[in-house]
C-alpha cells in the first residue's frame, strides 16, 4: 500500500507542531530519516533548511537524520557553492539512502518544477527515487508551493481576477515573462505538477486568498480531465492516505466537485458539488462521500431572508455566515429557484481587472442531501453552486 500524503495550505503556525509531529510519526517515528527539498524557496537553501532542522530537532529527530537535497533554482548556490540543478544529477541517489519521509517547502513551485521534471514532462531519476519511497509507505509532505506540487495537473499560478480577463496558460514557456511584467492580473497557468496526487488538483492559501475561480477553472481547463480539487486553508494540512482524506489544523479542506459542472461564460458555471471539511471530518476520494463529526445544530433557525451576502467566495467570515444561514435557514428565510426547485442564498464578490470591473454572483444551493454544522468554522456536504460573472460600469 501507498503511503501518506501530508499537503499543508501554508503559512502555518498555531498548527505546526502538530502536523509536523503527524508527518514525523506516520513516517516511522523521530528515529527515521528525513529529506528536505527547499527548490521553491528561490534562495538562501542553507537557511530554509536549517530552519526545518530545527523545527524537527524540537520535535526529537536528531539533527543528522536530517538531509537537504541539493537541487535548487538555476541562479542559486549553497553555502558550499553546489547546485545539482536537475533531479537526474548523479549523486542525488545516495542522499535517499533510508529516508522514509520527504518534505517539500514553499516558495514557487515553478522552481521545484524545473528541478524535478525533464523538459518532456518525464521524472527524473530524483522524482522517481521520492515516487519510491512513497509507493513503498514513505510520507511525503510539503505547504504552499510544497502543496501545490503534489498533484499531477498542477496549478502554476494565476488569480481570480486573471481567470476573468485573461486565457489561460498552459506549461510554463512564458513563465518567465510573465514574472518579468509583474501585471497583478495574474492568468491561470496550468502545468505538469510531481505526480502524487492524480485524481484531483491542489490549491492552497484557500480561506485567504481568493482563488475560487482559480480552481473551478482549472478543472474545467485541464486537458487531463481531472474534474475535483482541493482547496487547502492556511495553518491546515489535508492528509491523504489510501484514498481517503482527513484534515489537520485549525481550518479547513474545501471540495469542489466539476464532474458534471459546464463553463457557461467568462467566469460562469453550474453545477459545482462543494463540500468543506475540518478535523474529525473525513472524504472518500473513491465514493466521493463526506463523513461530517456532526449535524446541524440550527435547522430553521434563521427566517429572515437575505439579499446578498458581501463576498462569501471562501476567503472571509462571510463565506461561513452565507453557508450556515443555507443550512439552518427555514425555507421561508431561503431565495427560491423554481427551475432548480431548491433553495439558495446569494453572495456577491467584485473584481477590478485593469480597465474592466466584474461582479460575480455567487448561488450556493442545498437539497435533501446537504448537511452540515458550525464550530469554528463550518462543515457542510452536498453544498451546489452556481456562479454568473458579469462586466459591470461604475460611475
Amino acid at each position: 500500500m501507498a503511503g501518506t500524503l501530508y499537503i499543508a495550505g501554508g503559512a502555518m503556525r498555531a498548527s505546526e507542531h502538530e502536523v509536523l509531529s503527524a508527518f514525523i510519526e506516520s513516517a516511522g517515528g523521530s528515529s527515521s530519516r528525513f529529506a528536505f527539498v527547499v527548490s521553491a524557496s528561490g534562495s538562501d537553501p542553507d537557511n530554509t533548511f536549517r530552519s526545518y532542522v530545527e523545527d524537527f530537532s524540537r520535535l526529537g529527530v536528531p539533527k543528522e537524520n536530517c538531509v537537504l537535497i541539493p537541487l535548487y533554482a538555476k541562479h542559486v548556490k549553497d553555502e558550499r557553492g553546489f547546485n545539482a540543478l536537475n533531479g537526474d544529477e548523479e549523486s542525488l541517489p545516495r542522499l535517499f539512502e533510508g529516508v522514509t519521509g520527504v518534505w517539500f517547502t514553499g516558495g514557487d513551485q515553478y522552481f521545484t518544477a524545473q528541478c524535478f521534471l525533464r523538459p518532456d514532462g518525464t521524472y527524473t531519476r530524483a522524482l522517481e527515487i521520492i515516487h519510491s519511497i512513497y509507493e513503498r509507505g514513505g510520507v511525503i509532505g510539503g505547504s504552499s508551493a510544497g502543496a501545490a506540487i503534489m498533484s499531477d495537473v498542477m496549478i502554476g499560478g494565476g488569480n481570480n481576477r486573471g481567470v476573468l480577463y485573461r486565457d489561460v496558460v498552459y506549461g510554463y514557456d512564458t513563465y518567465d515573462s510573465l514574472c518579468e511584467a509583474g501585471d497583478p492580473v495574474e492568468p491561470l497557468i496550468i502545468v505538469k505538477g510531481l505526480g502524487f496526487l492524480r485524481r484531483a488538483i491542489v490549491d492552497q492559501h484557500f480561506n485567504a486568498r481568493p482563488r475560487l475561480l482559480r480552481s473551478i477553472e482549472a478543472c474545467l481547463a485541464n486537458r487531463e480531465g481531472v474534474r475535483v480539487a482541493y482547496g487547502v486553508s492556511e495553518d491546515t494540512a489535508l492528509v491523504y492516505q489510501d484514498g481517503r482524506i482527513n484534515v489537520l489544523g485549525s481550518a479547513g479542506v474545501y471540495i469542489m466537485d466539476c464532474r458534471n459542472a459546464r463553463k457557461t461564460g467568462n467566469g460562469s458555471y453550474e453545477g459545482i458539488a462543494l463540500h468543506a471539511i475540518h478535523k474529525g471530518d473525513n472524504y472518500d476520494e473513491a465514493t466521493s462521500q463526506v463523513e461530517l463529526a456532526s449535524d446541524c445544530d440550527g435547522e430553521g433557525k434563521f427566517t429572515v431572508p437575505l439579499d446578498y451576502v458581501n463576498g462569501a467566495t471562501i476567503d472571509g467570515p462571510a463565506f461561513d455566515r452565507a453557508i450556515y444561514h443555507l443550512l439552518c435557514g427555514r425555507d421561508d428565510g431561503l431565495n427560491f429557484c423554481p427551475e432548480k426547485n431548491k433553495r439558495y442564498v446569494k453572495g456577491i464578490a467584485v473584481y477590478e481587472a485593469h480597465e474592466k470591473t466584474f461582479a460575480v454572483v455567487l448561488k450556493y444551493y442545498r437539497d435533501d442531501t446537504t448537511k452540515g454544522y458550525r464550530q469554528a468554522h463550518t462543515s457542510f456536504k452536498n453544498v451546489g453552486l452556481a456562479i454568473k460573472t458579469s462586466e459591470i460600469q461604475l460611475a
